[in-house]
């Protein structure tokens, strides 16, 4: 491994060593904008008698050596400025300081920003400082420079932001400031898109490509000109617009997973699924067949050795005078990835014998996952802009990702030693898993300026479709045999004995139409500048949500009550449920209609801004489900209305610096499923819906110190205290059979949030550093169960919000250098210890470990326009492991994750290597 990074050091290195030379005479400066002063990194200086030259450094500094002393004829130039073009006397004391004027602060007509100057971290910085709202900008440069590949990745190096992964690895969804992932929600060019996911409302951040994004938004304090169900925050992905002339950005990569180098990958064909059901194919009266069920899908072979493919490419330009502008974009990521996971859960079983109860972990999995993961992003925009007063615009974006995951795993069963003493079972469980998730959010926008200068109208209509499909889920198993010590005997004498397994389709749509209004007028009354902002949102969802599920049994041997397995062709079976499940409360209907208002005034007092109004929302939820009609819940509706004001006050002590304080009122809405109350059986636990849940409300109050010394260098710090009423947090109930445990959806009473954030950019000269910090605070009460005195009983317990880490940390070491084209990163990243998962039982939520990951990334400009780049993903590879506090008891030793811990999974994932060129326009 060191070698692998000292060979790639060595390659982007190589070609400085030719600067080393001491020159005779070095000519060295500054350059920085006329008017503000600030430093311009990346201008271009030219010295025409020597044909050298060379490009400010991210302080604005430039040195160019080996010259001698004389007359030169200078030329700075800058993307959006005026050539500064002069002749300079230069010997050995030559240090000049360069002003160069900015072409947009002297037209007098509509501007339209460069591509690149939108694009660089210095427009993300100076976004942030202008922003009415608390947030966070990571710029298209920046994104591009980094390890990551997907938005999910892209984020965790925000601060405050920790990531739950997805089972290949990748990050997943965002936990902002300690808030699970149900209390934010995502955007796309300021649009709310909807969810595929099959249960709840967020989005999963691993859909989307990393390298179609102009820049990504993270809002941590809301306006009321923003939708108000976001309690820890909003991600807002702003894709690519059409730039002043031609642009053109494209890369191809390959690479691989360091995992399947050292072992094959099970591989299966996804063609050979069926799509559709039986129930789906054939109609509601058809009584399913064994021969419905395919068994390709579930043939697993060994594939060699497969690279990675990545691409991607961005064409725009505007025609017409500058009046079109056209943005295009696609992205294509085709990646193999394999993990190996240990997994020890806590069993459902208290011993009543003892005093205080047992835990008892009865089973022990070994798992080898290996993942084909297609992913694919489209974007379109298209503006014509009539005049200087009206302009309308159309955007597109789609999203799809597709995995295959085949799992082989084994099983070993050990029972309490008061049932069973010295009795053990092994079993080898294989499953086959395709999914496709898929979203499109289409735009329509107008801007207008009715009264230049003064009132302004902007409306947006906005169709979004998010779909997802998992089809013919399956897995089998068979037994491997028993173990016994000699007062066992084993019941049947034979290994390999097939069980049942099932067979299960999940599909489902979440449709939305909205329209947005916003009407915006400026004036100044006794010298006072205002701006009075009114608008309104409405938006009608529709949900549709198909579950079915087939019990397949095996066909008995003859004379013989079991059946030998030999491989899955011979594997014979039959339906027990050849209706499939048709009456299954999962099957569903969902519709909501959120109406919103709000009403907003922005005014500036000398060196005070102040954003104050409210919003009001009203939701109407009604669910429908095709559950037998004797059950209770079978259909519902819920309607709320909340009235959301907020305060926003930025204090400007100088052009450089900030203190911002801000208050907000905000809501988190149930996921469909959720209020459903019909019971499904979960990857581990029976799981159900609730349908008297309650929508959670908070009071947010935030405060932000912000200093931005240099146009890419910056220092935060903030604090901030979040008040949750109703909180919905997953939790253990009582089933109806005896030490039955439901997993479902509650709410437990209130609950606070609080911490503080600390980032830190600087750079000196070529080198650079960038940190944050976030420390995070939660509390929240929830009943569980305990023994006391051979008695079961409830008490409450007290923990952190699940998924809130109390510090979270990133740092990042980077080298810059524009003189010969080289950057160079070397990434940190800390998430510390949070709850992964609820447990019934008091003392044995599951817990994640710190972990603690670092990436590598760097890039060589080639000539002007070509590129290559490297990215190692993990490169000390770094296990995700749970653990639960305490040691249960059990008759073989469990593996222990620290002092008075035990290990409950343990996933090792490997290093992800990829290599490529860049070619830039």
């Amino acid at each position: 491994m060191i070698r692998t990074i000292l060979i790639f050091f060595l390659f982007f290195c190589c070609q400085s060593t030719v600067f080393s030379q001491q020159p005779d005479v070095v000519f060295k400066g500054k350059i920085i904008d006329a008017q503000t002063k600030e430093q311009l990194p990346g201008a271009t200086v030219r010295l025409h008698e020597s044909k050298r030259g060379g490009s400010a450094r991210l302080d604005g500094t430039f040195s160019v050596d080996k010259l001698t002393t004389g007359t030169y004829h200078l030329q700075v130039t800058f993307m959006g400025y005026y050539t500064l073009d002069t002749v300079v006397r230069i010997d050995n004391n030559t240090y000049l300081l360069l002003a160069m004027r900015n072409k947009a602060k002297d037209l007098n007509t509509v501007s339209i920003n460069g591509k690149r100057d939108g694009e660089s971290a210095a427009a993300a910085k100076k976004s942030e400082q202008l922003a009415g709202n608390v947030m966070n900008i990571v710029s298209a440069k920046n994104i591009q420079l980094s390890p990551d590949i997907t938005i999910a990745n892209v984020l965790q190096r925000v601060s405050g932001v920790s990531l739950e992964k997805s089972g290949s690895g990748d990050g997943r969804y965002a936990i902002i400031r300690g808030m699970d992932k149900r209390y934010n929600y995502t955007l796309i060019n300021g649009v709310k898109i909807p969810s595929p996911d099959n249960k709840n409302r967020y989005v999963p951040l691993d859909l989307f490509p990393a390298d179609l994004v102009e820049k990504v938004e993270v809002n941590k304090t809301l306006t009321p000109d923003m939708e108000g169900d976001a309690i820890g925050g909003t991600v807002n992905m702003v894709m690519k617009n059409a730039p002043e002339r031609l642009y053109v950005n494209g890369s191809v990569s390959g690479g691989y997973n360091q995992t399947l180098m050292d072992r094959k990958f099970d591989y299966f064909p996804t063609g050979a699924i069926n799509r559709k059901s039986p129930y789906e194919a054939n109609g509601p009266a058809y009584l399913a067949q064994p021969g419905d069920f395919t068994r390709d899908n579930l043939n697993f072979t060994k594939k060699n050795f497969t690279p990675n493919l990545f691409a991607n490419l961005s064409i725009g330009n505007r025609f017409f005078k500058n009046k079109l502008g056209v943005m295009l974009g696609g992205s294509y990521q085709h990646s193999y990835k394999g993990y190996h996971s240990i997994y020890n859960p806590v069993d459902e079983y208290i011993d009543l014998t003892d005093a205080y109860g047992t835990i008892y972990m009865k089973h022990a999995y070994v798992r080898d996952y290996s993942t084909e993961v297609k992913r694919t992003g489209l974007n379109a925009k298209v503006d014509y802009r009539f005049n200087d007063y009206n302009k309308i615009s159309v955007y597109s974006f789609t999203a799809i990702l597709d995995e295959a995951q085949a799992r082989i795993g084994m099983d070993t069963l050990q029972p309490p030693p008061r049932l069973a003493p010295g009795l053990g079972q092994v079993w080898y469980q294989n499953r086959a898993r395709y999914q496709r998730q898929r979203i499109n959010s289409t735009t329509l926008r107008g801007e207008h300026d009715v009264l230049p200068g003064q009132l302004k109208l902007d409306w947006s209509a906005v169709y979004s479709k998010a779909s997802n499909s998992i089809p013919d889920l399956a897995e089998y198993e068979y037994d491997g045999g028993f173990y016994a010590d000699g007062t066992n005997k084993d019941p049947y004498q034979h290994p390999n004995v097939v069980t049942a397994y099932n067979r299960e389709w999940w599909k489902n749509n979440d449709r939305d139409y909205a329209g947005y209004l916003n009407a915006s007028y400026t004036g100044n009354v006794a010298e006072i500048p205002f701006k009075i902002t009114v608008g309104g949102m409405y938006r009608d969802k529709h949900r549709d949500n198909f579950h079915q599920v087939y019990k397949l049994d095996r066909v008995t041997d003859a004379g013989q009550p079991f059946q030998l397995w030999t491989d899955i062709y011979h594997f014979n079976w039959t339906v027990t449920n050849p209706a499939g499940s048709p009456a299954d409360g999962n099957n569903y209907r969902a519709d909501e209609s959120i109406a919103a208002g709000y009403a907003m005034l922005k005014f500036t007092v000398k060196k005070l801004e102040a954003i104050v109004g409210a919003r009001m929302e009203n939701t109407d939820q009604k669910y429908f489900t095709d559950a037998p009609e004797s059950m209770e819940g079978k259909n519902g509706a819920i309607t709320y209305s909340d009235i959301m004001p907020s305060v926003h006050l930025k204090y400007m002590l100088s052009n450089k610096t900030n203190l911002r304080l801000s208050y907000f009122s905000s809501i988190s809405r149930p996921g469909y499923f959720e209020l459903i109350p019909y019971p499904y059986n979960g990857d581990e636990y029976m799981e159900q819906g609730n349908p008297k849940l309650k929508h959670t409300t908070a009071d947010n109050i935030d405060f932000r110190y912000e200093y931005f010394p240099r146009p890419e260098e910056q220092i935060l710090i903030g604090a901030f205290y979040k008040k949750l009423a109703n909180p919905i947090e997953w939790g253990f109930v009582r089933g109806m059979g005896q030490n039955q445990q439901i997993l479902q959806p509650n709410n437990y009473g209130d609950a606070t949030n609080f911490g503080f954030e600390v980032v830190y950019e600087k750079y000196i000269r070529n080198f650079g550093i960038r940190a944050n910090y976030t420390y995070t605070n939660s509390t929240i009460e929830a009943m569980k169960q305990r023994t006391f005195n051979r008695t079961e009983a409830n008490q409450l317990e007290k923990r952190p919000l699940q998924g809130q880490s109390a510090h979270i940390a990133n740092a990042a070491l980077l080298y810059k250098n524009p003189k010969i084209g080289l950057d160079m990163q070397l990434n940190w990243q800390l998430t510390g210890k949070r709850i992964a998962a609820l447990s019934p039982y008091y003392g044995y939520d599951y817990w994640q470990k710190d972990m603690n990951t670092f990436d590598f990334s760097a890039e060589k400009k080639i000539g002007r326009h070509f590129s290559v780049f490297t990215k190692i993903q993990n490169l000390l590879n770094t296990p995700y492991e749970l653990y639960i506090n305490g040691v249960p008891s059990n008759t073989v030793p469990m593996p222990k994750a620290g002092d008075n811990k035990t290990l409950i999974q343990k996933d090792t994932f490997g290093r992800d290597f990829q290599l490529g060129a860049r070619f830039v326009l």
